[in-house]
């Protein structure tokens, strides 16, 4: 696929990936369907490590099963048990990244909502609990605006009524 006017977008991609390295990183990168944010992705990350998650619309425990095998195989680690929960899957990458750089892009990051809304909360509890450790980017795409919208307002207004004010 040839890109057209999307030098800058890959570059700042991979400038977030360089800075990952040294500080977790999390990116939010959503629009209409069809213009290319899955490939884009790709294109800026192609040569580097990278666990591609796609969200299908299927049971969490099934998600989780085709989770935990691409990262048998893209990081060839060692997994014990069989997750049936995507809290538990997230853990175990960042788990991972305390000791290896991980690059983690979940693709259709809304359909969460459909499979368990608890996720999000599960998943911010996580990285707030291990981001400061772990040396991961992390991307999430998704192509209904308004559902990304609800989830990230949600969260960050979760996020600062738990924050003292000044």
């Amino acid at each position: 696929m040839k890109f057209f006017d999307r030098e800058q977008e890959i570059e700042k991609l991979r400038q977030i990936e360089e800075l990952s390295h040294k500080v977790s990183q999390f990116t939010v990168i959503s629009g209409r369907r069809r213009i290319g944010k899955t490939s884009l992705v790709k294109e800026a990350y192609r040569g580097f490590p990278l666990l591609y998650f796609f969200v299908a619309r299927k049971a969490e425990s099934e998600l989780c099963e085709t989770f935990i095998e691409t990262i048998r195989q893209m990081l060839d680690v060692p997994v014990a048990g069989s997750p049936k929960r995507f809290a538990e899957v997230f853990r175990f990458v960042m788990e991972i990244a305390k000791k290896q750089h991980v690059t983690l892009v979940i693709d259709e990051f809304q359909e969460f909502y459909r499979v368990n809304r608890s996720i999000y909360s599960e998943m911010q509890d996580i990285w707030d609990s291990n981001k400061n450790e772990a040396s991961v980017n992390l991307l999430v795409c998704g192509s209904v605006n308004a559902l990304l919208n609800k989830i990230f307002v949600t969260i960050k207004n979760l996020y600062m009524a738990g924050k003292p004010t000044r």
